[in-house]
This record gives C-alpha cells, structure tokens and sequence, in this order.
C-alpha cells in the first residue's frame, strides 16, 4: 500500500480521476483538507499537522496533473479551494460528454460489415463509457439498443427480438450468432426471413407432432384449436376449403416468413398470415375493404428476383372467430394494400408494433394485445407459419374512392386540426360541409390541456404595430435540421398576426427584433410604440433597453412569475406548438422537421379566425379578404416537375417530395425531395393528400441521414446540368426567419383544376422575382467555390479543438510562424502584471487556404479580444477612412487613357507596423504560456489584430509613411494621396 498509482488528469477523465483520487487520499489520511477550511481555535501543533496535511494533499492532487492542467491551477495552495476549482472547471464539461455518450448510445447501429461479436463488443463499450460517466444503463436498455441498432441481414431477426423482452445481452449474441452462420453456410437452402423460426421453435421443441383430429394440423390437440368453435354462420365450402387445405401435400414451406408468392393454388380466403417479414398488411380480395384509394407502387417478394402489384390501399375491418375462449371481436386493420396477386392475406408484425400492439409468445401461439393490455386475437403455429383466422364484415366487393377536396375531414387536417367553432367560419373563404359529430384523434391526442387563466389584456390596440407582444420557446429537442433550438414568436395586437423567428441560441434575439422593427416599419409606415414581454435575458438586458429607448419603443414587462400577464404570446406559443405537434403526429414525419410544421402553422394561423377579432388575421393586415385554395396539406405526398435540363432522355418528369410548407417570397411550395434529401421550392406540383409522404422515408434511413449535407445552399450550383435557369430552388434547410410574411403565396383562380384521382394538381401563376438560380458561365468560379466551403467545414474553432485534431502537427507549425512573425516585429513586450489591470484575453483563429497549385496550407492568427474595451476609457478613437468606390473608379480609368502603369501591394501583417498610443496588456497565447512565464503577461508595443483602434494607427502610420514621399493627402478623399511635378 505504500505506491499508489493515479492516472494524470488530461480533461477528459475527469469523473475517474476525482474517484482515484479521493480513494488515494483517503487511504494516505489526507481527504478532510479537501472537505473543509482551516478550522479555527486549533492548537498549535493541530495546526502544524492540518498545514501539513494540506500541503501533502496539494502536492498529491498537483502530481496527478496534466502539463496544461498544472499551469492553469498552479498558483493555488489551498486543498479544498484546490478541489473545488478543478471540480468547477470540469463538470459541465462532464455533463457534455453524459450527453454525447447517451446519444452515441441510443444511435447504436451495426454497420454493414460488422460481425455479430464485434458489434455487441462495441455495444458493451459504449455502455461501460456511459457508466464511467456516472451514466446508468440498465441490462435491458442495452439489449433494448443494442436490438434496436440491427439492421440490413439482421432486420427479420431485429423486428422477433423486439417481441422477445427477457433475452439477455448474452442470449441476443447467440441469436446473432446463429443467424450469421446461417448466411454465411454455403449449403444453406435459408430463405429470407427463416429466422422467425428460431425464436417459435426454441419454446416447442418436446412438443413432438401431434395432430389435431378436427382439422388435421400438427402441433395442437382438439381441445386447442380455434377451428373447433367457428361461428355455425360459416358456410359448408368454407370448412371444405379449410379441411383441403389442411391436407395438401404441395404447401411451400420453405419460406415461413413471407409467404406472399404469386400464381400458385389459393389459401383459404379467412386465413391471415402474421408476417414479421412484410413491410405492411396486404390482403388479396376486395370483399375485405369498405374503400380502395388507388395507389399503383411494386413490391418485391423475399428471397425472389420477382414482384408483384399494389393496386390500392384502404382499411380492412373484421371479426374474430368464435372460441370457448371468448366471443369474437370486431377488428379495424389501417393501412392495408390491396394486392390482387397474393397468395394469402397478410398481417405485418412491424405495423402492429408501430400502432402500439404488443405481441408474446406463449407455445406454439402468439397473442396479440392492444394498447389497454386488452387480448385481441390469437395466432397459432401451423407448419412453420403463424395463422389468424378473420371473417370480412362486407358480403360485397368494395368500390374505388377518391378523396375530395371540399371534405371536412381533409380540410381539417390542411387547416393544422383547427378549431370546430372557427371551422365553421372558414365557410366564408372555402367550400365545407357542416359536420355536427365530427371527432379527431389527433386533436384529442395532441390537444390536451390544463384549465386555461383568465384572459389579461392590459392595453388594447387601435392599429397595426401599436402593440407587439413576444415570447421565446426553448430549447427544443431535437435540433431541427438546421440546427435551430428555439423559436421566437411576435404577435401584432390589433390583427393577431403572427411573426415566427428560428434560433439557434437566445443571443439572436436582439438581431430578429431589430430586423422584424426595420422591415415591417418599412412595409406598413406605421411605428412599433409598444413591446411588452416577460422578464427574460433575452429581453431584459442592456442592449435592447439601450435599443428600445432610441427608437421611443415602450417595454412593457410582466410581473415576474406571472406570465399570464403575457397572454397573447404564450397562447401564439401553446396554439402553434398544438397546431405543429398534431401536424407531426398525423404526417408521422420525424421530429427534426419541427420547424417547418411550426412555420406551417405560423402561416395557416394568419388565415383563420381568432377569438374576439371579425377578419381574419392576414385580412386585417393586408386590408383585402384573401383566397386560401393554395392550401394543402402538411406532409402529404406530392409531386414535383423535374425540369428537361435535371433529366436524362428516358428520366420521368416528375418526382416523389413530402410537402412542407409554403415559399418565401415567392409563388410556391416548400418540397422535401425524397430521393436527393433536400428541400426545394417548386411550382408544378400534383398532391396527393390521401397518402403520408412518410410512407416512403423508411426507405431513406432517416436515422442515418448527414445531416450538413442535406440542405444545399442556394448559392451553390445543384447536382444536375447548370445550363439552363430552371424552375425550381434548393433552398437551406431552416425555413427563413421572414419566412411567414404577410403576402399570399399564390392565389388560384376559382375555376381551378381540382381533385382528380386523389390528386390535387396546382397551376400557378409564373413567377417573375428574378431570384430563379442562375448558373455561372465559368465552372472554375464555382468550384473554387465549393472547394472553400469544404475547407471551412474543417477549420477548428479553438485551440482545444486543435490540440485534439488529427492536423495538430500542421497547425502548431501555423501557430509557431505565427509568433516569430510577432516577434520579428516586436509587437510586446513581456512583464509582470500590475496589480488592479485590465486584461485583454487573445484568442487564436484558424483558416485553410487553397493554392493554385492545389496545396491546402495551414494559417493561424493570434487576435485580441477587444470588443470588450470602451471608447474614451481603454482608447479614444477607432475611426479609419476607406477609399469611394468613385475614386478608385477615376483612378483606373485615367491610366487607362493615360497609358500609366497600375501596380497594386499588399502588405502583410499591416497592424504590426503600426504603433499603439494606448497601454494595452494582453494575455499569453493559449496553449503557449509557458513560454511566457507564470504571472506574465504581454504589454503591446504595436497594434494588433482585434482591437478596435487598430484599424486607425494602420491608417495614420501609412499616412505619414506616404507624406514622406512627397504625397499630399486629397480633401475629397482621405485615402488618395497625390504627387505633382506643376504640370
């Protein structure tokens, strides 16, 4: 016990360091000077052994740290202040990577070449990292992420485990195990999906072949099977179809799993098979839907090189057979595909667990619960197959339908599930029938609230921008796509309109206000006079009472804790967050497209009724009564016209997207084009709102989508030929900040093409804003382009970031020429620092350059942080002239007539050559204090890049260096210097 041994402190370890530590100290007697202060009233000699345990305990804690730790805590000697120092600096750091580890832990994936031992070893590891965290993962979390993570060949195994909660994290390798030799067993005759045996079989293996006497199956007795006690309303040929069924020979077994192959003798029309392979329910007569909605699409059969025919989808409702069990139940089946060509029905494992069934095996049956745990219906094992056996509550064929545009249900759902009372009033701007007992799951679902306060208004408006009230939403999670974590919602008093701003942090918020007061001051010639807002940061601070006091704006601020005093805001925040939540939850799109569901409800919210107003919001504030038929809606499929010049000669024309939203700024909609993962803005467009365009994610893998390269910029040339201007725009992947403006999208005419088929197609007006893309002539200018956006993704933002990049070796070699260029120019001086002094932090800041030749090279930049220094104290003035655009202009063009030479400089590291009036100590350079020394810092003797006058003592020292020539300064402009011979 005398060597004890405690890994050096980096600042990544921290949680395991401190518990290493404490041990150590314990053991060496020497952990109370670390809990507490000096005590007072000690004897002499206590007070000897307490300063000497302190001072051992310092030393203790100092050895174990890093070279840079041992810097930044070297002038203290006080144990506990010690303890408690390093304590402070690193927790929020640990509670970062808390949250960087459970993330990497819920996005376990394996990828697609991984074994089956590595992947569960990578599972453990990042389990183990959570738990060195003080992060708790439970054995069931792990099987349960672990499981989650499969994909690819394990994706039918996957889809059984998730029905198999007591396996362990050892039983779930085993399985994986199992189920790798089978694919990789060269005499294999595996079909897809044979796996699903593994788990039915493993509980039956004693349970030999028995046969039923009643319908002739193995595996079950009479007294078990649910044949026995059908419904005496089942006709003789039925039980004739059943019974010969049961006794062929000629059934495929081969492939349990998915048994959905085409031309071959019929099933019995009531037998269900419960598929954990088949992507969705799919039944192979019309006798079992009430209504098909066409729909044309291919699906591939497993372990086939065939497919077969989607002609429709529609819902299927049912019954139960009859059993000594129970009575039967009537069942409602959603989402199921008409697929004539089938050879039996068949019910999908993975939408019954989407919908929040629950699925457990018991024998050789599976029972099937609903949301309450109530028991629904049973499927029994029969050769390899899990069966159900269901009757049709329709004794004829159903019919095609086809969704219409003035159906209350769907205008319901484009309006953002708004209210039944105010869906009446929209009678006046659109074409509905009343409904009196209409009910909305969703609503019920995403709408819930606690009783509402009383409604405070204050004051009260008597025009448009007299009174704004805002509130701040935040942080959600997850971020948005583009990175944004609150959302910002202004609302004007008298119109009730609403104005919606995206954040990515609180400290915008002074820079949408400013914005939204310059634009809509511009737009309407009124004047905001009144803001009135809750007492948060974002709006209580110095820098916009500053602002608001110039611009003669009244803050009016809640009482503290009372932020119903704020009601409009807070109820514009809890209506567009019900509106957006019942938007996801009906389009089941993923929870990253918040913002555009929020922006979505922002704008269908300026067009419908509010409470104690007559006009609609939008109404109010443009002065005319707008049509509303370009409204569609959110997260339904549509599509979109690819222009020739994005085609090839054989390409469709058009292209699948989900609709998001309307454009800015322009005629059209927001489009989420599926296939390249990026939104764009287009025109010519055909809806279909009967189908969710989220149907056709899964085949996109959200979960694994990049998410920096989404979204392209607009500036950016797409991936197509850039030939020709096309119709419609990449756009970023935020909807902009004055996205939901006053005017109308688009406007169609009342005679507008209207549903056809369960599409909707949209013609609309040309657009004439000049803002279509318009590609460059030169390649090279866009490339170099594209060439300097990659570098900056890769530039790091701090020396940290530095000292743990893989380029570390490039950018100290920067930062070393760097100081000997500062040196060479003897920019400071160092000394000790006096005592009460201000100190001007330094910062390094990092840029990738790209020659001609190709090279990448490394530049990094030592700056002062000086916009923390004020005018008349740390220096007078900070004014510098630049030179008019006209006289530059004046310039080139007499030497041009003049025939004169024009030679252009550039000097480097202008700022170095100019002196500095004021006193200015700056701190080390980060990450090279030692070469400065401990209680050093640097005194400037010349400008440096950073701090506000810098700009000027360049300016004046080039000045007098000219006026030296003989160059004399113009009047007119302060930049032109000129030498006159007398001609």
């Amino acid at each position: 016990m005398d060597r004890i041994s405690v890994l050096e402190l980096t600042g990544t370890n921290y949680f395991i360091w401190s518990l290493k530590m404490q041990a150590a100290l314990s053991l060496k007697r020497l952990d109370s000077v670390t809990m507490q202060m000096k005590p007072e009233g000690l004897s002499e000699k206590d007070a000897l052994e307490w300063e000497q345990k302190n001072s051992d305990a310092v030393a203790y804690i100092k050895l174990s740290l890093s070279e840079e730790q041992a810097l930044q805590f070297a002038a203290e000697n006080n144990a506990k202040i010690l303890w408690d120092k390093i304590k402070s600096t690193f927790t929020g750091q640990t509670e970062d990577r808390k949250i960087d580890a459970g993330n990497e832990f819920k996005n376990l994936q394996i990828n697609s070449n991984e074994l089956a031992n590595d992947y569960i070893a990578r599972a453990r590891g990042i389990a183990t990292k959570c738990h060195s965290l003080g992060l708790d993962v439970s054995p069931r979390e792990l099987v349960y992420y672990t499981v989650r993570g499969l994909k690819g060949k394990f994706a039918k195994v996957r889809d059984i485990l998730k029905t198999q909660r007591d396996k362990s994290i050892d039983e779930v390798l085993e399985i994986l195990r199992e189920e790798e030799t089978s694919f990789n067993s060269p005499s294999s005759t595996r079909a897809e999906g044979r796996s699903a045996d593994v788990f039915y079989s493993r509980k039956s293996k004693n349970s030999g072949m028995r046969l039923c006497y009643v319908c002739r199956r193995p595996n079950h007795v009479a007294k078990d099977c649910f044949y026995r006690n059908q419904k005496e309303s089942t006709t003789s040929s039925q039980r004739r179809k059943v019974h010969r069924y049961n006794n062929s020979k000629e059934r495929n077994t081969a492939n349990p799993v998915f048994t959905a192959s085409p031309n071959e003798e019929s099933l019995c029309e009531n037998i269900w098979i419960f598929d954990s392979g088949a992507s969705c329910h799919m039944a192979k007569d019309r006798v079992w839907f009430e209504k098909i909605f066409p729909e044309r699409k291919d699906i591939y059969l497993a372990g086939k090189d065939s497919k077969i025919i989607c002609e429709g989808f529609g819902t299927v409702k049912a019954k139960t057979v009859s059993t000594k069990y129970g009575n039967p139940l009537n069942v409602t089946i959603e989402n199921v595909s008409y697929v004539p060509q089938l050879r039996c029905n068949l019910l999908s494992v993975i939408c019954l667990m989407d919908k929040g069934y629950k699925i457990k095996s018991d024998n050789n049956r599976v029972l099937i619960y609903d949301k309450s745990n109530k028991l629904v219906t049973k499927a029994f094992k029969n050769n390899g197959r899990l069966e159900l056996y269901f009757e049709p509550l329709y004794n004829s064929e159903c019919y095609f339908s086809n969704p219409s545009n003035s159906n209350y249900d769907i205008w319901h759902s484009r309006l953002c599930h708004l209210n039944a009372k105010y869906m009446l009033k929209m009678k006046d701007y659109i074409d509905i029938d009343d409904v009196n007992d209409f009910k909305c799951e969703t609503c019920d679902i995403s709408k819930i609230i606690r009783k509402s306060h009383p409604n405070i208004d204050v004051n009260q408006s008597s025009e448009i921008l007299e009174l704004i009230h805002a509130d701040l939403c935040g942080p959600i999670q997850p971020e948005s796509y583009g990175g944004a974590k609150y959302f910002m919602v202004l609302v004007d008093d008298f119109s009730g309109m609403y104005f919606t701003y995206f954040l990515k942090n609180k400290n915008e918020v002074f820079d949408i206000f400013s914005q939204f007061k310059a634009k809509y001051e511009n737009l309407t010639d009124k004047r905001i006079k009144k803001l009135r807002t809750d007492n948060g940061l974002e709006f209580v601070n110095e820098q916009l009472d500053t602002y608001l006091a110039n611009s003669g704006i009244f803050h009016e601020k809640t009482i503290p804790y009372n932020s119903e005093s704020n009601g409009k805001a807070e109820r514009a925040n809890r209506i567009l967050l019900e509106r957006a939540r019942s938007l996801l939850y009906e389009s089941e799109l993923p929870l990253k497209f918040w913002a555009d569901a929020i922006n979505f409800s922002t704008q269908v919210s300026n067009v419908t009724p509010r409470k104690g107003k007559e006009k609609i919001p939008l109404e109010t504030w443009i002065g005319k009564k707008p049509k509303l038929n370009y409204l569609k809606k959110f997260g339904c499929v549509a599509y979109f016209h690819v222009p020739k010049v994005m085609r090839n000669k054989f390409d469709v024309p058009e292209r699948r997207g989900i609709m998001l939203g309307y454009a800015r700024d322009r005629r059209g909609y927001r489009i989420y084009d599926i296939k390249h993962r990026k939104i764009i803005e287009e025109r010519s467009i055909k809806f279909n709102e009967s189908l969710k365009g989220s149907t056709y994610l899964g085949k996109t893998k959200v979960e694994t989508w990049n998410i920096d390269s989404l979204f392209e910029s607009t500036q950016d040339i797409n991936e197509f030929d850039h030939k020709t201007k096309v119709n419609h725009l990449e756009i970023s992947a935020e909807p902009a900040a004055n996205e939901n403006n006053y005017s109308i999208p688009f406007e169609t005419p009342d005679d507008a093409t209207n549903t056809v088929g369960g599409e909707i197609e949209t013609p609309v007006d040309q657009m004439n804003n000049g803002v279509n893309q318009i590609p460059v002539r030169r390649s090279e200018r866009l490339k170099a382009k594209q060439i300097s956006s990659n570098l900056a993704c890769n530039v790091p933002n701090s020396y940290l970031e530095v000292k743990n990049s893989a380029d570390w070796q490039n950018w100290e070699f920067a930062m070393k020429n760097e100081l000997d260029s500062l040196n060479k120019h003897k920019v400071w001086e160092i000394v000790d620092r006096p005592a009460k002094t201000k100190l001007v932090k330094s910062k390094w800041v990092y840029s990738l350059k790209q020659s001609d030749n190709g090279e990448t090279k490394y530049k990094a930049r030592l700056v002062a942080a000086g916009f923390n220094q004020i005018k008349n104290k740390d220096y007078l003035e900070s004014y510098s002239p630049v030179v008019n655009i006209e006289s530059f202009r004046l310039l080139i063009a007499l030497a041009s007539k003049l025939n004169l030479m024009v030679r252009f400089f550039d000097v480097k590291t202008a700022y170095l050559y100019s002196d500095i009036e004021e006193t200015v100590y700056m701190s080390p350079p980060p990450g090279f204090e030692r070469l400065v020394g401990d209680g050093k810092v640097c005194k400037l003797k010349r400008s440096i890049y950073g701090l506000p006058q810098s700009g000027r003592n360049w300016y004046m020292k080039i000045k007098s260096e000219l006026e030296k020539f003989g160059l004399t300064q113009l009047a007119s402009d302060n930049c032109v210097f000129i030498k006159s011979d007398g001609q």
